[in-house]
């Protein structure tokens, strides 16, 4: 009897699940709403896919492999304007998700470092805060470590084992080192290091899923600088498409139908099993894909949107929606950005996106200094040092100050682009029931589905992490050699709405109790047998690193799962 398996999604989570069952003898269809850029996919090997999303600045401006924000449209408010009655207070495309085969890690810096082990005990060992839903994962990170050996090593992970310190180590212990070195040190990294060790902390090279030397096909990286929110011009840069989705489809038992909106998981009439997935195409045509297991990895706002447009008369609420649990507790990383100004270029775009990272203030942090500023504990993240933004990017932001002319030229020598060097950290996001993902009574999309709307306010919590942290930043920023003024942009503080869209996670918690989670500890939801959760929908909460690592690990887990029969 052959096997078969329907995935929702071809981005970190779906493209390693879909790997996983195929190579596990699984017949496999991925659905994927955006569209295929890369002329070689699913013919070519992976050194050798072409693509027509390469680092071009204008293109970050045509929204050139995200979905067009008015045909597609989320719509957004605070808690505050849901407490008064606001529909919604924004409408339009959101941040950085993507649409497009091979999800947002076409477009992503790479970064990949892995959670620590006390990221999954939070309640048990930090206790609650007022206001949030803090939860221990049903997983931990001895559960994790074997898939994160095995996603570094097809990634093509590069690193530094010995320069990591102890903490770090005894924190996320590796069983062998990196799979290549790190590549050089961008100049305006080294000099905030500097800083950074002369006030006590421990810069060291970041773990990054692109090429230091030649592998698997593809061309060591160049540094050209131009990673966060761009395609890799040379494929030197491992991601969800080359590294897994490809050579899945080249086994021949993968088959990625790109252009499918799916708008339904549909089931028996009990609701137990699902028996279909329905997606319609731009044309608005429906098709059904006959399913015996549903992977749902479309990230954490579209996978809570499907879930809830699942609705049924066995499913009322939205399809595993039994405990009043989906959509909620969706969180996002808010990031506090420093930066320090020098008096001359110190190239901050001639480097790989971010070469080092420092781990100084994951915390967690007690003491008068936090209670003060009214939570019981503080959690931070890492910070990663040194980059830089385009030019587009500074002309555009100098203008408002400047205006044009000689003006705008005599700033633009000394831009963002140049005598700046910024850096950012990553701050953890506590999930709270209030922040969610539910669907928009009014708006709906080209197609006539209703847009995911998102209800988000950042907690006390990482508003005091901002204030704490972001001035232990601001030192190290100021002691850079030759740093001549410093400045902290701590938008947890600044914005009472989502600042920031990179990463989320959140909206289908796992866990062991069916009446506070929405999923088992495999991906399961608890109201359904066949209907799996692989994306960061399930991270029960959401630590200070870049998630795309843990994504990808957490999902060939629980492929493995579904493909040997473990998963329960």
């Amino acid at each position: 009897m052959s096997r078969e398996a329907v995935v929702v999604g071809s981005g970190a989570a779906g493209s390693v699940a879909a790997w996983e069952l195929a190579r596990q003898g699984w017949d496999v269809t991925v659905l994927e709403r955006g569209r295929n850029l890369r002329p070689g996919f699913g013919r070519r090997e992976s050194g050798d896919l072409g693509t027509t999303y390469g680092s071009d600045e204008v293109k970050g401006y045509r929204g050139f492999g995200f979905p067009d924000g008015d045909l597609e449209p989320y719509t957004t408010r605070t808690q505050a304007e849901a407490a008064s009655g606001v529909a919604r207070s924004a409408q339009g495309a959101l941040g950085q998700l993507g649409a497009a085969v091979g999800g947002t890690t076409l477009h992503y810096n790479a970064k990949t470092p892995r959670f620590w082990k006390q990221d999954f005990s939070l309640l048990s060992d930090m206790g609650p805060i007022d206001g949030a839903q803090v939860a221990d994962w049903p997983i931990g990170y001895d559960d994790l470590s074997p898939f994160y050996d095995t996603v570094e090593q097809r990634l093509g992970v590069q690193g530094d084992r010995s320069a990591m310190p102890a903490r770090t180590l005894e924190q996320s212990p590796r069983r062998r080192d990196f799979p290549m070195p790190p590549n050089p040190t961008g100049y305006a990294a080294s000099l905030l290091a500097e800083g950074a060790r002369l006030v006590g902390m421990e810069p060291y090279p970041y773990p990054a899923a692109v090429n230091s030397v030649e592998r698997d096909g593809r061309p060591a990286c160049n540094s050209c600088g131009l990673c966060s929110g761009f395609g890799c011009p040379t494929n030197a840069r491992g991601d969800a498409l080359v590294s897994f989705l490809n050579p899945a489809v080249r086994t021949g038992r993968v088959r990625v139908i790109d252009r499918a909106f799916v708008d339904r998981v549909e089931t028996t009439r009990d609701g137990r099993r699902a028996r279909a997935v329905r997606y319609r195409d731009v044309r608005g045509r429906v098709h059904r894909v006959p399913a015996q297991t549903v992977v749902l990895a479309g990230s954490p706002i579209n996978t809570a949107r499907l879930l809830l447009m699942s609705a049924s008369r066995a499913h009322p609420g939205g399809l595993g929606n039994r405990s009043d649990q989906v959509g909620r507790n969706m969180m996002f990383h808010n990031f506090t950005i420093v930066a320090a100004a020098f008096p001359y270029d110190v190239h901050p775009l001639r480097a790989q996106s971010t070469t080092l990272q420092i781990d100084d203030l994951v915390g967690p942090f007690t003491g008068p200094e936090v209670q003060a500023l009214g939570v019981p504990y503080v959690t931070g993240g890492i910070i990663q040092l040194g980059s830089g933004g385009p030019p587009i990017n500074g002309a555009q932001l100098l203008a408002g100050f400047a205006g044009y002319g000689l003006a705008h030229k005599a700033a633009m020598r000394v831009g963002p682009h140049s005598g700046v060097a910024g850096s950012q950290l990553v701050h953890q996001d506590l999930p709270q029931a209030d922040n969610r993902v539910d669907l928009d009574p009014d708006v709906r999309d080209f197609l006539g589905n209703p847009a995911a709307r998102i209800t988000y306010s950042p907690h006390r919590h990482e508003q005091a992490a901002a204030a704490l942290l972001g001035a232990r930043m601001l030192l190290a920023h100021q002691a850079a050699p030759q740093s001549l003024a410093a400045i902290a942009l701590p938008f947890p503080i600044l914005s009472d709405g989502i600042t920031y869209t990179a990463h989320l996670a959140g909206t289908a918690r796992m866990g062991t109790d069916p009446r506070t989670s929405v999923t088992t500890a495999s991906g399961r939801l608890h109201d359904v047998d066949n209907v799996f959760v692989a994306d960061a929908s399930t991270f029960p909460t959401f630590p200070g690193f870049n998630p795309t690592l843990t994504v990808m690990a957490n999902a060939l887990r629980i492929a493995r799962g579904i493909a040997d029969g473990s998963a329960v």
